[in-house]
């Protein structure tokens, strides 16, 4: 059963608020309700609803601010926006140059209201669809290397330090050799997914090459290292019959020491090899 889809209605008109509300609640709908805007804002950072229902006029922050501050925030920015207007409909195309993907014209019909709610989730979920497998890596369900790179920008350009974490398996083209593509496959799965299950909040994990994983962590590099060690014992338990073992590499970003992404992926890909080496070298002398 698909989850029951949420919309913030946004109105400073407590009678228009409980008209929709039960316009909405009637097609099946949890309703959340705004009674201005930065109310509004409030709660769409809170809830995340899935579309949002917003009059025009309302003082202080009125709807146009609003929309503009969703579709600023990149964890809003998809969400289904429609606007709620008396205004002369030369605005529309003001409301829609901000990012507005819906106009409602009032006074309110509740069949326009019902059958533009129902499209716009329609095409929202969609577009999430379609954004999902955009930025995702099909075979591990880890995030890609586009969204990496999308995460990794603008932390460069932020205020809070952060490590970019590299990590390959030594020796993976032994494994497909010697067992086939499905067990190579089958090993990376499960390091996505032992990985994904060490996660701190905020940290950020991609698959970016065929068997090359990139981490964004606020965890000092002795944890980092203790975070290895754990995956390479799941992994051993899991695949008792493969050697395991994983190389790491590491880059630090301070936010006085201005860095590009590539400086970061630079230095971290290069202790990476470095440590690919070092256990190599290890490894032959047994």
């Amino acid at each position: 059963m698909d989850p029951v889809q949420q919309v913030l209605v946004v109105d400073d008109d407590p009678a228009c608020r409980r008209i929709l509300q039960k316009f909405l609640e009637r097609d099946g709908y949890q309703v959340a309700l705004a009674v201005d805007g930065r109310d509004a804002l409030a709660q769409a950072r809170a809830l995340k609803p899935d579309l949002i229902l917003c009059d025009w006029m309302m003082p202080g922050v009125d709807g146009l601010k609003v929309c503009q501050a969703v579709k600023e925030d990149p964890a809003l920015r998809d969400t289904f926006f429609i606007f709620l207007t008396a205004v002369d409909k030369k605005y529309i195309d003001t409301g829609i140059s901000q990012g507005a993907d819906d106009f409602i014209t009032k006074p309110i019909d509740p069949v326009e209201v019902s059958a533009k709610v129902k499209a716009g989730l329609r095409l929202s979920r969609a577009q999430k669809a379609l954004l999902h497998q955009a930025h995702r890596d099909p075979l591990t369900g880890l995030y890609n290397r586009r969204h990496w790179d999308g995460v990794l920008a603008p932390a460069c350009r932020g205020s809070r330090p952060f490590c970019v974490v590299l990590m390959d398996v030594d020796r993976f083209k032994e494994i497909n050799d010697r067992f086939g593509h499905q067990e190579g496959d089958a090993f990376l799965q499960e390091l996505a997914r032992g990985w994904s299950q060490q996660l701190q909040p905020g940290e950020v994990l991609a698959r970016v090459g065929g068997d090359e994983f990139a981490c964004l962590v606020f965890r000092p590099l002795g944890q980092v290292r203790r975070l290895r060690q754990v995956l390479e014992q799941k992994l051993s338990l899991a695949f008792p019959h493969l050697s395991v073992g994983l190389s790491l590499g590491w880059a630090p970003f301070l936010p006085h020491r201005a860095a590009t992404p590539g400086d970061l992926m630079a230095q971290a890909d290069a202790r990476l090899y470095r440590d690919k080496r070092r256990r190599a070298r290890r490894s032959s002398a047994r």
